[in-house]
């Protein structure tokens, strides 16, 4: 990881008004505060800064998850995620946008660390509001069924509304990091795509062309009005590619993402959390047929269903890359 630089303070409180559109800068010593590290590395030199939620506007939030001990309702507040990192998720990097600043957005990830240092990973596709729209936010104080409030360093938590089990409720959250995928995919630049390889952190790497794609067993959903034909690319991970995500490879399902390449080299980044079933349940596609005709542009398309646009869906379709997130560094 490229090292970090701390922000002078006039530039801490810029960030912190771009990030926020707020006209005050961010409070980091006032009592009660409830502070985050938030670290913007999708440049190559990584900026910080220090914000106090408190600061920020207030949601209450109402979510349902299981944990080990059975189904729980909790009712937070605090601040809204998207808002804090918006400025850093969509900032241009103007060496490398080669599709565009929302397509260099799409592939970008957020790690998010406590303080034992466990960590959750989100897409950045799946927070935005114009794609998967996940409403998270960072809580301070919460209440459950039994009633009462927490607040406070040991109760600041990441949400995931919407996730089943509590997995990415990252507890004790100290550091959020926007980060680049870290894919070097290029694409090869073909007119039509021949076959899709999976590989990265898996224990089979697949090189999947027609008669391979069409071997599997086949979904369809319609996104879009269209009707999508293909491969659920979750079943395919768990079954064909031996996904690693274990304690014994030492990657957890909720710190891993993928990345989708096409063939022009346009990608998007999805995290695995979002399409597990037990977690998001997102259902993502390797689609070979739109509306029952084979597609006009490559073999496959990604195709996520759900989103609000189609950003991620990556046509002529190449590489499938499965990744770990490296913990953070402080």
């Amino acid at each position: 990881m490229h090292s970090q630089r701390s922000l002078p303070i006039t530039l801490q409180a810029a960030l912190c008004i771009a990030a926020l559109g707020l006209v005050q800068g961010c409070a980091t010593q006032a009592d009660g505060s409830a502070r985050v590290q938030v670290v913007c590395a999708v440049d190559t030199t990584p900026t910080e800064a220090v914000m106090d939620l408190r600061q920020q506007g207030v949601v209450q939030q109402k979510v349902g998850f299981k944990d080990d001990s059975g189904p729980q309702s909790r009712s937070y507040t605090g601040a809204a995620l998207w808002p804090l990192l918006q400025a850093c998720a969509l900032q241009s990097a103007a060496g490398t946008d080669a599709h565009g600043q929302r397509a260099a957005a799409l592939g970008r990830y957020v790690l998010a660390s406590g303080a034992e240092g466990y960590n959750a990973v989100f897409s950045v596709g799946e927070l935005h509001p114009d794609f998967g729209n996940k409403g998270s936010i960072l809580a301070y104080a919460e209440s459950g069924a039994g009633g009462g409030e927490q607040a406070g360093p040991a109760s600041l938590r990441i949400t995931a509304p919407g996730d089943v089990q509590g997995s990415r409720y990252v507890a004790g959250l100290t550091r959020l990091e926007v980060r680049s995928s870290g894919s070097v995919g290029a694409g090869s630049g073909a007119a039509v795509s021949q076959a899709v390889q999976v590989l990265g952190a898996v224990g089979n790497t697949l090189r999947l062309d027609e008669a391979a794609l069409h071997a599997l067993p086949a979904v369809t959903h319609e996104v879009g009005g269209r009707r999508y034909t293909g491969v659920d690319l979750w079943s395919l991970l768990h079954t064909s590619a031996a996904l690693q995500a274990d304690g014994d490879s030492g990657a957890n399902l909720q710190a891993m993402y993928l990345v989708a390449t096409g063939a022009d080299g346009y990608q998007a980044l999805v995290s695995l959390a979002e399409m597990s079933p037990d977690l998001g349940g997102k259902r993502v596609l390797i689609a070979y047929r739109m509306d029952g005709q084979p597609l006009a542009r490559g073999l496959a398309r990604l195709v996520v269903v759900g989103d609000g646009k189609a950003g991620r869906s990556v046509s002529a379709l190449e590489a499938i890359e499965v990744f770990a997130a490296a913990p953070a560094v402080p």
